[in-house]
């Protein structure tokens, strides 16, 4: 056993060394003096006339001049601390250059806010004459890039590029030192040779507000050429499978097989971190990662190693037998993938085979050809269709139901001058589908942007008349706004006549009410995630929040889950209208329904809810405060994993960790509680209010109060998670072109 150990470090060691000369410089920092070992140097400090106190050296265990307790610098002996004996307002900051390359900006922060309030106005001065006036309170602090000529204190739109860090009223008083990352490439990009300027600044009018930066970096990355890839992912696959190259390095014929991986072409994968189990007892590997373009679900055909993948943007579903892909797809539809839209899932019928019959949902293009011009698609382009399996191809049988796919916000609606979105989008499809337990089929279908009941506004997003959506109808679920909703129909596409609005949609009448009988729940955002839990038979879905409140829900017939009022818990009304009115661009969307006109009240907003005869309310299970991207989902049955993971939940991330940085491309396990009715939280007590109150980031998917949530790391954008016949997670990633496994770690 030592020396298969021995043989897997010499190989790993080797592989490094060379291609070690092959490697590209390191990141280099842009940023001068980041850990302020050297005091100001390459910094400048501003404070405002007649501010008290400043930016200075922090080197022990106080504030340099009122003595306040504070951390340690986390990184070498110095770091910068605002301090003052009075009211002030305090900006450091350094000018550098931007480059077209790969860039990481990261920071250490320290708050403590002694007043007990963030009072965050959009200004960074204070009054010199009243510091106790309601209207003088100004107690924030943030941190921005500017264009490199804008006023160090300037708040001004045109000079503020990014937004890394602001408090609100949710930010906790107080927090050590605390790494912030954000991936700045695109802004770098756009603004290439162009000085930028880094800016920390903090604002005091009440009391103290004690601020600290450390290991400030910008990191600038050249674009890595394909060998230096191969080393990313060869480095990937060693350190995710330590302990399977120790059992492979027993035998000659797997060193002979691992020498071959290092020569083969491997791709690149778009997260940059290894895939790795935060659970020692959990393995994974890679199943698949040659051979598929854009993955997006994968359907088990009877066994594990038989099933289909699906395409997102060319449209074709391949079947993959013994680990090889044929070379026919089974089924190529013409697609358009612009943004969310494409060959989106697909679903057996619960008697499959003996029923063989597959449905899918996707996004047709209008051309007769794949395409991704956000504007060639029919008005009703989202579809889901039935085909028949005749055991090699798929064949066309029926169409269940047309939905909504283009946004054409920017046709201004008449009546309603200059209430238009500038462009087209092609987002918030939802487009996963199951059958349920009890046979039927349900279909999740995102909001589309559409402003009407189903997002509760009675009267759609105007004002005043004429009282629609858009240039399409509305605001009643006519076909072109039957959207934000769960639907459940029977397996030919009829509505059941048990589904909760049957009897209301029976006295609308006509299209509207044919419509709304089939409606199971509504009020939904968006998401890519739902799953029936194999125990108690309930559904449960992810949605994605706007900028605030992220959602896990157990979904109950006729639930109606608050979108456009409110999203997450409705006692966090305030929160959700003060994130979307101040941060992230100040939008839901669509212009027409801006953010100031969310409630100010939890009583107010609730009151606010079209609710359908029948319609019921609830909380989400879970939350998260910004955004964090849940996606895929699917629940455990059976102990192939251990005894541990028998009924949990398992969620996948919307975005890879190169895309957002933080907490991205992770996996979340989620147990319920032991009636299956709620997420059990008892593993953090922070958790109790059943919301992971994660902390502002310029590109959100934050990771705070999900520690206990994650279970694995760098699977990029997954919006597929299944279990295969054999009790094993598969899990889609659409980033790494790659189908991963996690399974048990052999005893």
């Amino acid at each position: 056993m030592k020396r298969s150990a021995g043989l897997a470090a010499t190989l790993s060691t080797s592989l490094w060394l060379c291609l070690a000369a092959l490697m590209p410089a390191q990141a280099a920092p842009v940023i001068t003096n980041g850990g302020f070992e050297s005091g100001f140097v390459g910094w400048t400090r501003v404070d405002q006339l007649g501010s008290d106190g400043s930016f200075l050296i922090q080197s022990g265990l106080a504030t340099p001049i009122t003595g306040f307790p504070v951390p340690a610098p986390p990184g070498g002996n110095n770091a910068a601390m605002t301090d003052a004996t009075g009211p002030g307002s305090h900006v450091l900051y350094q000018d550098f250059t931007a480059s077209a390359a790969n860039a990481t900006l990261s920071f250490d922060l320290y708050l403590n806010n002694v007043a007990g309030l963030y009072a965050t106005p959009n200004s960074l001065a204070f009054d010199l004459t009243s510091q106790v006036a309601a209207q003088a309170q100004n107690q924030q602090a943030r941190v921005d890039i500017l264009r490199a000529g804008a006023d160090p204190m300037s708040m001004e739109a045109a000079d503020i590029l990014l937004t890394l860090f602001q408090v609100d009223a949710n930010t906790p008083l107080e927090f050590g030192y605390q790494t912030f990352s954000a991936d700045v490439s695109a802004l770098l990009a756009a603004h290439a040779g162009e000085s930028l300027r880094l800016r920390f600044a903090e604002v005091d009018n009440i009391f103290n507000l004690y601020m600290g930066v450390d290991n400030v970096r910008l990191n600038v990355v050249p674009e890595p050429g394909s060998l230096w890839l191969l080393g990313l992912a060869l480095g990937g696959l060693i350190a995710s499978r330590a302990r399977a190259l120790r059992r492979a390095a027993r035998s000659a014929a797997a060193l002979a097989l691992l020498g071959a991986a290092a020569i083969a072409p491997l791709p690149a994968r778009a997260d940059t971190t290894p895939t790795v189990m935060l659970d020692p007892t959990l393995q994974v590997t890679t199943v698949l990662a040659a051979g598929l373009t854009q993955p997006i679900g994968i359907v088990f055909l009877g066994s594990t190693d038989d099933y289909l993948v699906l395409e997102k943007a060319s449209g074709q579903i391949k079947r993959v037998v013994n680990g090889a892909i044929d070379p026919t797809p089974v089924l190529d539809l013409a697609v358009n993938s612009n943004s969310e839209r494409g060959l989106l899932s697909m679903a057996l019928h619960p008697d499959f085979p003996r029923t063989p019959f597959a449905y899918i949902y996707w996004t047709e293009s209008s051309t007769g050809a794949d395409t991704n011009v956000v504007a060639n698609v029919p008005l009703l382009g989202n579809r889901v269709d039935r085909f028949a399996w005749d055991g090699s191809t798929l064949v066309f049988d029926r169409n269940i139901v047309r939905l909504r796919s283009r946004q054409t916000d920017n046709v201004p609606v008449p009546g309603h001058p200059g209430s238009n979105n500038a462009n087209e989008a092609g987002n918030h499809n939802g487009g996963v589908i199951r059958f349920g337990p009890d046979g039927k089929l349900y279909i999740f279908m995102g909001d589309q942007g559409r402003r009407g009941w189903l997002q509760n506004l009675a009267n759609g997003p105007f004002l005043t008349a004429p009282q629609v959506d858009d240039t399409f109808g509305g605001p009643a679920p006519d076909d072109a706004h039957l959207s934000g909703v769960i639907l459940r129909l029977s397996d030919d596409g009829t509505t059941p006549a048990d589904n909760p609005f049957f009897a209301a949609g029976a006295g609308l009448g006509g299209e509207v009410g044919a419509n709304v009988q089939k409606i199971y729940s509504y009020g939904h955002r968006n998401g890519f995630g739902m799953a029936f839990d194999p125990y108690s038979g309930s559904l449960w879905d992810t949605e994605n929040a706007d900028d605030a409140y992220a959602e896990i829900n157990r979904i109950v017939p006729g639930l109606n889950g608050g979108w456009i009022q409110f999203a997450g818990p409705s006692s966090r009304v305030p929160s959700f209208k003060l994130i979307e009115t101040t941060q992230f661009g100040r939008a839901l969307q669509q212009v027409r329904y801006p953010p100031t006109r969310v409630s100010y009240t939890s009583a107010a907003a609730l009151s606010r809810l079209v609710m359908l005869p029948g319609a019921v309310y609830k909380d989400p299970e879970l939350s998260w405060r910004y955004e964090s991207g849940p996606s895929g989902a699917t629940f455990v049955k059976g102990t192939a994993l251990g005894a541990a993971y028998d009924g949990t939940l398992w969620i996948g991330s919307s975005r890879g960790f190169a895309q957002v940085g933080a907490n991205g491309g992770a996996l979340y396990r989620i147990k319920l509680t032991a009636d299956r009715m709620n997420v059990d939280v008892s593993a953090d007590p922070r958790l109790a209010d059943r919301v992971a109150d994660n902390l502002f980031r310029a590109q959100k998917f934050e990771g705070t109060e999900s520690e206990t949530l994650v279970i694995g790391r760098g699977f990029g954008t997954t919006p597929s998670i299944e279990q295969a016949p054999d009790g094993d997670l598969y899990v889609v990633s659409l980033t790494d072109n790659t189908i991963y496994k996690i399974s048990r770690v052999p005893q």
